[in-house]
């Protein structure tokens, strides 16, 4: 059963998911940040700060000796620096935890993936199902009738054996058949189902190529072989298949799948298979090469 509330979540090894525990000293500095997730109370990283000016490291010390004031040009020699906040899925954020959205309590899955979206371009934006396989159909064409051209999406599953799992896709999906590139992909896994307990964020591994396969004759395909959901026919259409560690991270203990002790390792039975995009005016697609990239526009 999926609970319907978000208590905050235990020790995950590999998301850093640990209850707040701030001392406070009278000498001690007011912390720079303090970033919390869907409840109030837990906090994932506070970063103290001397006073004045933050802390230089190695390679910035040497670039403001060389080019004095370069750091402080928004556009130095003319090339713009990279600007991560304006930037979003350029890297899988693994310690930052998006805050809640107005509306999300309305769906309990939407409460639980809300922390993992911090850095995307999901984060801060309102979330619909646009596609539930049980009320649109367990096959390749009801899923990117519903999903093609919507862009970032979430995929959320649950198997017959409890687990609740499922991957971040930043490019969406278009029904070319395209291998879909990024390192802002993800996987994430609550094993025994409970989503108030240990969860799990998996990063993409081995470069960006690969993190999504748009195959208009598949459902929802994370790397060869992270996650994959063909919604093949005859009596296949609820077949999952797991396998981390070549494309995705393993889970902390170095299990290699999503699913949970109850289901078989490498294949799972799916009880339930929902896709969640940005409740937005639309996106806006950009040929890139040869590939198409997508941004959520409001």
């Amino acid at each position: 059963m999926l609970q319907a509330n978000c208590p905050p979540l235990e020790a995950a090894p590999r998301w850093n998911f640990r209850p707040a525990k701030i001392r406070v000293s009278g000498s001690c500095p007011e912390p720079r940040s303090i970033r919390t997730s869907c409840r109030d109370g837990i906090l994932l990283r506070a970063k103290q700060q001397p006073e004045g000016s933050p802390k230089m490291d190695m390679v910035e010390r040497m670039v403001s000796f060389f080019f004095p004031g370069a750091l402080s040009d928004p556009a130095p020699m003319g090339l713009r620096r990279i600007n991560f906040d304006e930037l979003p899925d350029q890297y899988c954020e693994m310690d930052e935890r998006a805050p809640p959205v107005p509306g999300d309590e309305q769906d309990p899955l939407v409460v639980a993936v809300r922390p993992l979206l911090a850095r995307t371009q999901l984060q801060g934006r309102s979330l619909k199902c646009v596609y539930d396989a049980d009320v649109d159909g367990w096959s390749p064409a009801a899923f990117h009738s519903k999903v093609d051209g919507r862009g970032a999406a979430v995929v959320v599953a649950a198997t017959t054996g409890g687990a609740v799992l499922g991957g971040y896709n930043p490019e969406g999906w278009i029904g070319l058949g395209e291998d879909r590139a990024s390192n802002g992909a993800f996987l994430f896994s609550w094993p025994t189902g409970q989503l108030g307990g240990p969860g799990f964020k998996l990063a993409k591994v081995g470069g960006p190529n690969l993190a999504v396969i748009d195959n208009p004759a598949s459902g929802p395909q994370f790397g060869a072989d992270g996650l994959t959901i063909p919604l093949k026919p005859r009596g296949q259409e609820r077949l999952a298949k797991s396998k981390l560690g070549t494309y995705y991270s393993r889970l902390p203990d170095g299990g290699r799948s999503l699913f949970g002790r109850e289901d078989d390792p490498k294949r799972a039975e799916l009880a339930l298979l929902k896709v969640y995009v940005a409740d937005a005016r639309g996106v806006e697609w950009k040929l890139e090469g040869i590939t198409w990239k997508s941004t959520v526009v409001d």
